[in-house]
């Protein structure tokens, strides 16, 4: 089947156990990304070798034409955050169309932007992989397959979202192979049962040395490499990673205590936070 990719490298690993399973990639539509944290090189890279469209303009109604003129058959999208054009007749210009998207929760809990941080900071029942049909609103088509994704103990933005990967992976294998039917029979979501999230804010996002260091620690593994905030020293920082310990002190709560060249220790109320990857936020 000939299919079209819209997303970044995130879910590369899904489109290339499609490649292997004989389904032919036939474009790509991506977006800017930073290339530090968020990263599209390698599906650009897979676009050249294979000798394919790869578009970063936000997708439009020509784009999809075009790609069906080309004969692609499904789109499958992860992790897009541009709306993308109604392909939801299951038709386009006449041709049968499938439009997937994976989603990183169990819908229809979770419908968010970037469900991840909520998931491992307060709904633990939400963890799981969705792959459903596209629809008009967001994260709200029918369900093809689904599965949960129990949070382990020190689970990271990063393990959930390996874990992610690998179980959209899995499910993607076995809907393509059976498309027409899985398609076909997709579940609607109960709107009643739905929970929204806003995407996360700056506040929820700061670590607070006044809580304990194993509250503190966390936060920053449910932002991991998108990055908590932490504010010290007058400044604001983000933080990418940290390790905490639990022992009594006499600092005062917020002093750097340590200054380990590249690396900073603070005084929480409880232990000390050891901030190993940081970088300083420029201020106007």
């Amino acid at each position: 089947m000939k299919f079209v990719y819209i997303g970044y490298d995130f879910m590369l690993d899904a489109v290339h156990q499609l490649i292997a399973q004989g389904h032919e990639l036939v474009g790509v539509c991506s977006f800017p990304c930073d290339n530090r944290f968020i990263f599209n090189v390698q599906t650009e890279a897979l676009c050249e070798v294979m000798q394919i469209d790869f578009i970063v303009d936000p997708l439009r109604d020509v784009h999809i034409k075009d790609f069906v003129d080309q004969g692609a058959e499904c789109f499958l999208s992860a992790g897009y955050p541009h709306k993308i054009p109604a392909m939801f007749d299951d038709s386009i210009e006449g041709k049968k169309i499938y439009a997937l998207n994976v989603h990183p929760t169990l819908l229809p809990l979770g419908r968010s932007v970037l469900p991840a941080p909520h998931v491992l900071l307060n709904h633990p029942e939400a963890s799981g992989v969705t792959i459903h049909k596209l629809a008009e609103r967001l994260d709200a088509g029918d369900i093809i397959a689904q599965e949960p994704l129990p949070i382990h103990e020190g689970e990271s933005v990063e393990t959930l979202s390996a874990r992610i990967v690998l179980k959209a992976r899995s499910l993607l294998t076995g809907i393509f192979e059976d498309i027409d039917k899985l398609y076909q029979n997709a579940v609607p979501q109960d709107d009643d049962k739905a929970t929204h999230w806003e995407v996360p804010t700056d506040v929820m996002r700061t670590l607070d040395w006044n809580k304990p260091v194993k509250q503190i620690q966390k936060i920053q593994r449910a932002f991991g490499y998108y990055g908590s905030l932490a504010f010290f020293n007058n400044e604001a920082w983000h933080v990418f990673d940290a390790d905490v310990w639990e022992e009594e002190h006499d600092h005062n709560v917020g002093d750097v205590v340590a200054n380990l060249g590249a690396q900073l220790v603070i005084a929480a109320s409880d232990g000390f936070v050891y901030l190993k990857l940081i970088e300083k936020l420029e201020t106007n």
